[in-house]
């Protein structure tokens, strides 16, 4: 066991780093946005009413915990950050008229935490255009990093790199012959279906069933009566936890039992309330971060800031969606830091991409250059046994 205090201490000497990395008083030139002598606005938009606002709450707690526990220190080069969070109730409209507030009325420096793709597909060419830095959007769109966008940094690895997990897993380390999957039938579900149903071509096979739904849709009886039919040896659910969670119900009520197989998405402890664990049990998906809940140190100290008192959200559980996005959070301060005093959006940017083997310890190690902003590259296998998330390790396709 891991000693928290030490661990903390260490911790709040990190934080207070941040802060002094350049000697003296702020400076700043009136013509970058969000910029004045003592704050830097930052901002974001996250749902937090709507059908995903689920996700939405834990991951924007975990962005704010961390920016508030950095104020709570100091802040970065003298300036304390002020994260503007704007609801856009995952509904890609909401999203541009966010956009429109956060730029045009509030002046932020920068786009942060932003989360999903579909909203972020309705309005990544204004920022782009508009040359506003986007950092650690809690998306998995290939869009986001490729092509190269100068002012956009990826964080999470791509929905083309787990829609092929789906596929290449249950194949080729499960020696599955009839495989199906269910997808949401927008942005983020066809991206990911797209490149299971391309990883499955390679191996000289087509799914035995293959069923999109509606992004809101809440009753997956059919669904799952379709998929029990095709008498598949897994199922792919390539969809966000609400519904993965529905169909893994639904499964057990009505005897259905398969190879289940996740994405990103469904490893957050979340799982288990909103499935049941026994309906999880089994389940096999592919990750990126360690276990929030785990005592290594980087999963200790997230959990510190997460429910401090007096910064974080003590109530807040420790989960998937939180930790990455104060991974992403810790990531912008880092770069905030690196800049130095004059902060411009091309000092940030530049900043970026001298990024070289980060890690706060929950993720692998990661490097931005001009030419990759694709952030997190390698990805491991967790299983659900007993209630909890189990490492199997790496998956090296063939």
């Amino acid at each position: 066991m891991f000693n928290s205090r030490l661990i903390l201490k260490w911790f709040l000497l990190f934080a207070v780093a941040l802060t002094i990395t350049v000697a003296g008083s702020a400076q700043q030139s009136s013509s970058t946005p969000g910029v004045s002598a003592d704050t830097i606005k930052l901002g974001a938009f996250i749902a937090q009413s709507g059908p995903v606002a689920g996700i939405g709450v834990p991951f924007m707690r975990g962005a704010e915990a961390w920016y508030s526990f950095v104020n709570a220190h100091g802040g970065i080069n003298g300036r304390k950050i002020d994260f503007i969070v704007c609801d856009d109730g995952f509904v890609p409209a909401n999203t541009v008229a966010c956009v429109k507030k956060l730029l045009e009325e509030d002046q932020v420096f920068a786009i942060v935490n932003p989360l999903g793709t579909s909203p972020l597909a309705a309005v990544l060419d204004t920022l782009v255009k508009a040359g506003v830095p986007v950092v650690s959007p809690g998306a998995n769109a290939t869009f986001l990093s490729q092509p190269v966008k100068p002012n956009v940094f990826a964080l999470q690895p791509s929905n083309v790199a787990f829609g092929r997990f789906a596929a290449l897993y249950p194949v080729q380390a499960l020696g599955a012959k009839r495989v199906a999957a269910v997808y949401s039938n927008d942005a983020f579900g066809n991206e990911l279906k797209d490149a299971f149903v391309a990883a499955l071509k390679e191996q000289g096979l087509e799914p035995v069933a293959l069923i999109g739904h509606a992004p809101n849709e809440t009753n997956f009886s059919n669904i799952v009566l379709q998929l029990q039919q095709a008498k598949p040896d897994a199922v792919a659910l390539l969809d966000l936890l609400q519904p993965s969670a529905a169909i893994l119900k639904e499964a057990e009520n009505l005897g259905f039992k398969t190879q289940f197989i996740g994405v990103n998405t469904v490893t957050d402890p979340r799982l288990f309330q909103l499935a049941g664990s026994s309906a999880a049990e089994g389940l096999i998906a592919p990750g990126f971060a360690a276990d929030p809940t785990s005592d290594i140190p980087g999963a200790v100290l997230y959990r510190a800031v997460l429910n401090d008192p007096n910064t974080g959200f003590p109530k807040e559980p420790a989960g998937g969606f939180s930790e990455i996005a104060m991974v992403g959070a810790q990531l912008v301060t880092q770069g905030l830091a690196s800049a130095g005093k004059n902060l411009t959006r091309q000092s940030f940017i530049d900043a970026l991409n001298q990024t070289s083997a980060w890690s706060t310890g929950l993720t692998p190690p990661f490097s931005y250059t001009l030419k990759d902003h694709s952030g997190i590259k390698s990805l491991f296998v967790i299983q659900v046994k007993g209630g909890q998330f189990i490492s199997l390790g790496a998956f090296v396709p063939k």
